[in-house]
């Protein structure tokens, strides 16, 4: 019967600390993805955490964008792509004035893109317009009555800054009726429960 092998300590430290080097890795590539996956920006459907500055490093690049576009908007106003773009790196950047007014700039060109409205909607929460919010999430839902992310954000600002409870409710229900992803479906339906029980 041959005897078990010995593992030699030295060999089980290196196993280990490359199984952590792997996993770290792995977590940093995976990250990247999932914050870089292209999409509507939902607001989150409970209180929101304090706003986090990206890393100097990821912020500069930022910054050139922002020059370089302003830039080309300088020569050409009427970009309504770049317009767009400006917004959106403002709202990546936490500057919600100039995020607010380079979307307007967009909608004056095209004033129907239910994306740019919301995205708007979502920066005039952030400076604490609740209801002009609420008019730009209503407007969006309006434009496109399958437009997932206006409905969201509706309920969200009803519920977590107007506490219309009732309001919020039913901004959720034509949400769950536009066949959400499945996880987004299973928050709002416990969000709905939560609110029914705080109805009379």
């Amino acid at each position: 019967m041959s005897q078990p092998k010995k593992v030699n300590l030295d060999q089980a430290v290196i196993w280990a600390v490359g199984c952590l080097v792997v996993g770290f890795v792995v977590g940093i590539v995976s990250g990247y993805f999932v914050a870089h996956t292209p999409g509507p920006r939902p607001a989150p459907v409970t209180q929101p955490a304090p706003a986090v500055a990206p890393p100097s490093s990821t912020l500069g690049s930022l910054t050139v964008e922002i020059r370089e576009l302003k830039n080309i908007l300088k020569n050409d106003p009427t970009n309504r792509t770049a317009w767009v773009r400006l917004g959106n790196l403002y709202f990546d950047t936490d500057q919600y004035m100039e995020a607010i007014d380079a979307y307007t700039k967009a909608l004056e060109l095209d004033p129907n893109d239910p994306d740019v409205i919301t995205d708007r909607g979502i920066m005039y929460r952030r400076i604490g317009d609740f209801q002009k919010a609420v008019e730009e999430f209503r407007r969006a839902a309006d434009l496109d009555p399958s437009h997932l992310n206006s409905l969201l954000n509706l309920g969200v600002v009803l519920r977590y800054d107007l506490n219309d409870l009732e309001g919020a409710m039913k901004a959720w229900q034509r949400y769950l009726e536009r066949k959400p992803p499945a996880e987004m479906a299973g928050k709002i339906r416990a969000e709905i429960e939560a609110i029914r029980k705080q109805l009379p």
